[in-house]
């Protein structure tokens, strides 16, 4: 809700400091749940679901409101289509019966949208490319390409969680330096997303020559 009124009051730098700080508390809510919140002291809630639903909100919907406020994509009837693409195979992908494997490897492109729409806004100033992106991403959802869970998967693990802190990182402090951000530190966020399309790739090629 805070990034939601900060994107509503028309505060990129507020809003994708929220979003990160939800991203925070999502890494912890769960451990945190299934300490407090088991079956056996609250049946009647599923915190599965809940946590669906939070995340939903928080990585989409949120997300793709920021998207269309600051221009991210053009406001017409691309920019429409490419906001409901993200929404309409986030809310599929969210609804996957099976959404990790065994491994803890997700299933499709895990709908991201709070590190991939804010990091769009400070890199790409084309409205093009960014509708193209978004439009890639939300196929890869739909597939069954493999996404490493940042905390679980042990492949690459510390280079996986030492380039989404620095990734996040440089997002709080690009947002700082709007709208005049520095050019080295501006792509230098760039090496979060290179190294997780590094490790996909890696993952396709291995399951590949394994089968």
């Amino acid at each position: 809700m805070a990034a939601l009124v900060s994107v509503v009051d028309d505060s990129p730098r507020l809003a994708i400091v929220w979003l990160l700080v939800a991203q925070v508390i999502d890494g912890i809510d769960g451990p945190i749940a299934r300490r407090w919140l088991s079956e056996t002291n609250k049946p009647k809630y599923d915190g599965y679901i809940l946590d669906l639903v939070i995340d939903y909100v928080t990585c989409v919907l949120v997300p793709t409101f920021f998207m269309y406020r600051f221009t991210v994509v053009p406001h017409n009837a691309i920019g429409m289509a490419t906001i409901a693409a993200v929404l309409g195979s986030s809310a599929l992908w969210f609804s996957r019966t099976e959404i990790e494997n065994d491994e803890h490897w997700f299933l499709g492109f895990p709908a991201s949208w709070n590190m991939i729409i804010p990091t769009l806004f400070i890199v790409s100033p084309r409205t093009d490319i960014n509708v193209l992106i978004c439009a890639g991403l939300s196929m890869l959802s739909l597939t069954d390409a493999q996404f490493p869970h940042v905390l679980k998967v042990k492949t690459f693990r510390r280079c996986t969680v030492t380039a989404m802190i620095l990734w996040s990182l440089l997002l709080v402090l690009n947002s700082y330096l709007l709208p005049h951000t520095n050019v080295i530190v501006k792509y230098a966020m760039l090496l979060g997303p290179v190294w997780l399309a590094f490790v996909v790739i890696s993952r396709a090629v291995n399951i590949r020559s394994t089968n």
